[in-house]
């Protein structure tokens, strides 16, 4: 999933929210499953965040697609990116309904670094196109 809206929302216990629109793929497989990781990219990943963040799940197999490397995760169902400089394995503990959105508030329960990784962050759009730096 491409979330844009993303924050950590508690250190004791350790909690991440990520807000997602209510008609999305993503949100129904995270209401099903009550799990979803959260992966920081980097520039080794770009490419695939511009296809994960312009495709639909349910009509599109963005792994096969992108040929991202998946690792299991050790808790949860959904697989960690192997190439992402964060991954963080959440279990939803609550959803608010705010609009046309739902935020989940997820726990995390493993989170894994690559401590010399960059962060690749999404700096808006120039010409209708993203633009990413990496810090």
């Amino acid at each position: 999933m491409i979330a844009g809206w993303s924050m950590q929302c508690s250190s004791n216990p350790y909690m991440f929210a990520i807000a997602l629109w209510k008609k999305g793929y993503t949100h129904k497989l995270i209401q099903q499953t009550k799990e979803f990781v959260i992966a920081i990219p980097n520039k080794k990943i770009e490419k695939a965040i511009e296809i994960f963040g312009t495709t639909h799940g349910d009509k599109v197999d963005k792994f096969e697609l992108t040929k991202l490397k998946t690792l299991s995760a050790k808790h949860i169902r959904p697989p960690l990116l192997a190439d992402a400089t964060t991954n963080l394995e959440c279990r939803v503990e609550q959803e608010i309904d705010p609009g046309d959105h739902i935020i989940f508030i997820g726990r995390v329960l493993a989170a894994y670094a690559d401590e010399k990784g960059k962060v690749l962050l999404n700096m808006g759009k120039v010409n209708g196109k993203r633009v990413f730096q990496e810090f």
